[in-house]
């Protein structure tokens, strides 16, 4: 009886003999055809050059976000269309780093929701990056800006040196123990940024007498990096607790970042009740302590134990890494054999009398080198959405722009979602010449590094939202590297290819291979 119903029911027939079925058929194929007459003739943004596909539909962008390559495939857009996409229906891709002081310094544009709130680790509590609220966030910024200041991350340095020598020591160790002198220094960079955050930020030294705890806990945030991009997707995966049964690298991924969850509330629980006990002056310098001891003006009040820890994991992964993955490439471009010459002018640097003081801020070379891995490989290569509040227009009279766009303005309307990505504008050949070349020349005189190329440059963000910790980073940058090439040399083992090292977007950039094999040489004792 159920049967013969549920085929009868399609059969029935309305006014002028059109049965259901055949109606819902039209009204398909109606909405379709209004969908696609609407995005490609009649939406403001129908002038914007790019696939006819982004018109009607955002599947390329979403598909390319789960394959971990979603900057990659925005470049190759902009290499065909010009600086200015439409990649949605309401989405517009820009490559014009004027435009990106223009939309995310000045007031032209807030968060994006469905983005930032996927970037929440233990919703519904919020991190200072996933904060959309501005008056929300510039109270949390206050609260935990004073431990960042340069003046106070440079009371860490003798801490940051002490790790570098353990950095160094253990690939000396594995490079000794490797019949080729081989060694793959990705995990240890890893290491290396872990350590140097556990221990300014929650005073832990991890397990000094092995490396599996730190490196299980790298793991666990590696993982579960994958997780923003699938809850931006798909939004209901970070609603329910079924996320972590789900088959396959979705499952694997939840289940990680509770490792992740475990591991941070272990340290930071530890931290909290030391930091109770001895008061705030005894671990006022530690980056966490103002998740204990100072009061948020927008709450008005301290953090809970909760709302501490969604922070501490938030700095656990973005102390670690973000800095790491720097580290990683500044070996990588340096041990390539058409760089050579660099890691000799960069070593010369390093052993001139100048440059063996332990104060490395202003080695010229040295600084060249990190700039531009920090250009051509930035750790958060992924796209920070933005929502336009107010209409925003662009001078199109570029070289780059398609054939009957030129000298036409384009405007892009309130409510327009914008993607920029430091990934793409880092390589805007308009503002750095060869810009898929390895090149620290061009951050000095040699080259001239141009004004539009240090403005363009925005590794950290820019305006009251940029990255909190790049006094730490940029001091962590120069350590390490400064101690590794004065006491070893590298060369690229030549079993690595090239896409090993290839970037993989999961907003954080991960090393695609998951490797970095070296062929080590030491050159001198261990200073």
């Amino acid at each position: 009886m159920i049967f013969s119903l549920s085929l009868a029911f399609p059969s029935e027939r309305l006014p002028f003999g059109v049965s259901l079925m055949q109606l819902a058929v039209v009204c398909l194929v109606l909405a379709i055809l209004l969908r696609i007459v609407q995005g490609v003739y009649i939406h403001p943004l129908k002038n914007v050059p790019g696939p006819l596909l982004a018109k009607i539909s955002s599947i390329s962008v979403y598909l390319a976000n789960l394959k971990g390559v979603r900057s990659h495939t925005l470049l190759n857009l902009h290499d065909k269309y010009g600086p200015y996409v439409r990649v949605g229906p309401n989405e517009v891709s820009i490559s014009d780093p004027e435009m990106y002081r223009k939309i995310y310094t000045r007031g032209a544009s807030i968060k994006e929701d469905s983005f930032y709130s996927s970037t929440r680790l233990t919703p519904p509590n919020e991190n200072i990056f996933s904060m959309r609220n501005k008056a929300q966030h510039a109270a949390r910024r206050k609260m935990e800006n004073d431990p960042y200041s340069l003046q106070a991350i440079n009371q860490h340095e003798p801490v940051i040196w002490n790790k570098a020598h353990i950095f160094l020591k253990r690939i000396i160790s594995e490079a000794a123990a490797s019949s080729s002198h081989s060694v793959d220094v990705h995990p240890l960079c890893g290491l290396f940024s872990l350590e140097v955050i556990c221990q300014v930020a929650f005073d832990n030294d991890l397990d000094a007498e092995s490396t599996a705890p730190g490196l299980n806990f790298l793991h666990a945030m590696s993982q579960a990096a994958m997780i923003t991009p699938l809850t931006d997707t798909f939004p209901l995966l970070a609603h329910t607790k079924l996320s972590e049964s789900l088959p396959g690298i979705i499952g694997k991924a939840f289940s990680q970042r509770r490792q992740w969850e475990e591991t941070t509330r272990a340290i930071y629980t530890s931290f909290k009740r030391q930091s109770e006990q001895t008061g705030r002056g005894g671990k006022e310098k530690f980056l966490a302590s103002p998740f204990v001891h100072k009061i948020d003006d927008f709450l008005g009040r301290r953090l809970t134990e909760d709302e501490g820890l969604e922070e501490a994991m938030g700095l656990a992964f973005a102390g670690s890494g973000t800095t790491s993955t720097t580290i990683v490439y500044i070996l990588y471009h340096l041990s390539r054999p058409e760089n050579r010459a660099m890691q000799l002018r960069l070593r010369e640097e390093l052993c001139s009398p100048d440059g063996s003081a332990a104060s490395v801020t202003d080695l010229p070379y040295l600084n060249a080198v990190i700039k531009e891995a920090m250009r051509l490989n930035p750790s958060l290569m992924g796209t920070l959405p933005r929502i336009l509040t107010t209409t925003v227009v662009a001078d199109t009279d570029d070289d780059h722009v398609q054939a009957g766009t030129k000298h036409k303005p384009l405007v892009f309307p309130p409510g327009t979602r914008i993607a920029m990505q430091n990934y793409v504008h880092h390589r805007n050949p308009k503002v750095y010449p060869d810009p898929h070349s390895f090149n620290p020349d061009r951050w000095l005189g040699t080259t001239g590094s141009s004004s539009a190329a240090e403005k363009a440059f925005t590794p950290y963000s820019l305006g009251p939202r940029n990255c909190i910790g790049q006094n730490l980073a940029n001091l962590e940058l120069r350590v390490a590297t400064a101690l590794l090439f004065r006491n070893l040399d590298f060369r690229l083992n030549p079993t690595m290819r090239e896409e090993d090292m290839e970037m993989e977007d999961r907003f954080a950039a991960l090393v695609r291979g998951g490797k970095l094999l070296l062929d080590v040489e030491r050159l001198s004792p261990a200073a």
